[in-house]
């Protein structure tokens, strides 16, 4: 019962172009187009983009497009999106809409701004979905570009505001704050934190000129760095390769790990790079610990706390989403009977992943997916298998949600072997306990490490490709226990 190794975290490296959305880039004064480059770290073209604002007196249109060229291996895979911004006449956003197509598979976002409140619709081929998300005041709604215009960081040092991020359907905390000495020019740097509950969801370093508009802006993404820049539209729509981004997704394992040393308990240690430093979550199987400038984690059948599981945590999990449909009929005809079975949630997560399987029967590691587009589509990869997984869960009564961060792989892939390469899998409350099942591996071991845990939503698996980006291994370690010693 398991999908091919090799495939079942590719698809993260693709998980790029929803984070580059031109909501984090700015246009400088009375341009009304602006062209962008997007790069790597070594200078490989990702793709481009473009921002133009349209006026009229009933209020301004901001138009934000960008096409991504990426090469996963197994082919090119171009993804467009489109993003459009509507202002009143007093600069008040009255909607936002986001469109994105990557191949035959597109999805589209629309909010409309009212009072104290924000109507989003999600659609897709196989679903429509709608949500209303309340409106803190002063919430913002350009992730900081008005406040980081003009900008007094000496009364000021650090800006703090609650921002509609559309995507993920949700209000984030936003967190701005200087980085390093002012340039000779003027210019200077600010690291941009997002946070949704009071965990991270991102983190950006901006690049401002002197007036606080923003040059560039920087983004970890799977031991890389993603750019974009200011540019020329000759230079932006210069014709590029297909950047291969898969082996910048992997990260070299210190030691070739045995099969027992999976089956047992390991012990990770890791500093934060450039300071950036993070909760990481406390599965049961997963303990975090603060360690001198970093954190210890030590992975096992039982090695943690688990997640929460008062009455709020658990009702949470069980909640249908945009991503994890579990009231749609289909999802809940698959899981009834299974529902109905008088035997234990464990056997009932086993008996939903071998249901779920023959929906994954074609390997596509191309987007991100529902679990209902899944169906649909009959194709995906751990991403899928761990959300359709949950939501087929959560249609049997079963609180689930979905961890996303590294697991280790000792094959050959691409040139590559003795890797930790990224990976979702589901977490499910049964019998008393959270647990992770792993539709995609077959199993869970002690090389599944969580950096997130989410609704299978695309912004939190797209947030552990960064947070993986903000770690330094420095130690692992096979944590072995002691035997009795015999009574003298």
């Amino acid at each position: 019962m398991t999908l091919p190794h090799r495939h079942d975290r590719l698809r993260s490296a693709l998980r790029l172009a929803p984070l580059l959305l031109l909501g984090g880039a700015d246009s400088p004064p009375r341009a009304t187009e602006t062209w962008y480059r997007i790069v790597a770290a070594d200078g490989g073209q990702i793709g481009h983009a473009r921002s133009e604002i349209r006026r009229a007196p009933e209020g301004n249109e901001t138009v934000s497009e960008q096409q991504i060229l990426l090469d996963g291996g197994e082919g090119e895979t171009r993804i467009s999106e489109r993003k459009i911004v509507r202002e009143d006449r007093f600069g008040r956003p009255v909607s936002i809409s986001e469109y994105s197509r990557m191949g035959r598979s597109w999805s589209r976002l629309e909010a409309r701004i009212g009072a104290g409140e924000a109507e989003i619709v999600r659609s897709t081929p196989t679903d429509r979905r709608s949500s209303t998300v309340s409106l803190t005041p002063g919430v913002r709604f350009d992730s900081g570009l008005g406040l980081m215009r003009g900008w007094d960081r000496t009364a000021v040092p650090r800006l703090e505001f609650d921002n509609l991020n559309v995507s993920a359907m949700a209000i984030e905390q936003v967190v701005i704050e200087p980085s390093g000495a002012v340039d000779a020019d003027g210019s200077f740097s600010v690291v941009r934190r997002r946070y949704e509950g009071g965990e991270l969801r991102s983190v950006g370093r901006l690049t401002l000129g002197p007036d606080g508009r923003v040059r560039s802006m920087t983004q970890p993404m799977m031991g890389t760095s993603v750019t974009i820049a200011s540019s020329d539209r000759e230079t932006a729509l210069k014709p590029h390769k297909a950047y291969r981004l898969l082996q910048s997704a992997m990260v070299k394992s210190p030691f070739r790990i045995s099969a027992e040393a999976m089956r047992g308990r390991i012990r990770y240690r890791f500093d934060y790079r450039d300071g950036l430093a993070f909760p990481l979550p406390q599965t049961a199987e997963q303990r975090a610990t603060d360690s001198a400038g970093g954190v210890a984690l030590d992975v096992c059948a039982d090695c943690g706390p688990g997640l929460a599981t008062d009455q709020k945590a658990l009702e949470e999990a069980l909640r249908p989403t945009a991503w994890l449909q579990s009231d749609h009929p289909r999802l809940k005809a698959l899981a009834r009977p299974i529902a109905r079975m008088s035997t234990s949630d464990s056997r009932k997560m086993s008996l939903l992943a071998e249901k779920a399987l023959p929906y994954l029967g074609k390997i596509d590691f191309a987007g991100h997916f529902s679990a209902l587009e899944a169906l649909d589509r009959r194709a995906g990869d751990c991403t899928e298998a761990a959300v359709l997984l949950a939501a087929l869960g959560r249609s049997a009564g079963i609180p689930t949600k979905v961890a996303s961060g590294l697991v280790y792989s000792r094959e050959h892939y691409h040139g590559v072997a003795n890797v930790f390469m990224p990976h979702s899998w589901t977490l499910a409350y049964v019998d008393g306990r959270w647990r992770s099942f792993d539709l995609a591996l077959d199993a869970f071991d002690s090389t599944h490490i969580a950096l997130t845990v989410g609704d299978g939503d695309s912004r939190s698996i797209l947030a552990a490709g960064q947070l993986a980006s903000l770690l330094e291994w420095k130690e692992m370690s096979e944590i072995r226990s002691r035997p009795d010693r015999p009574k003298p």
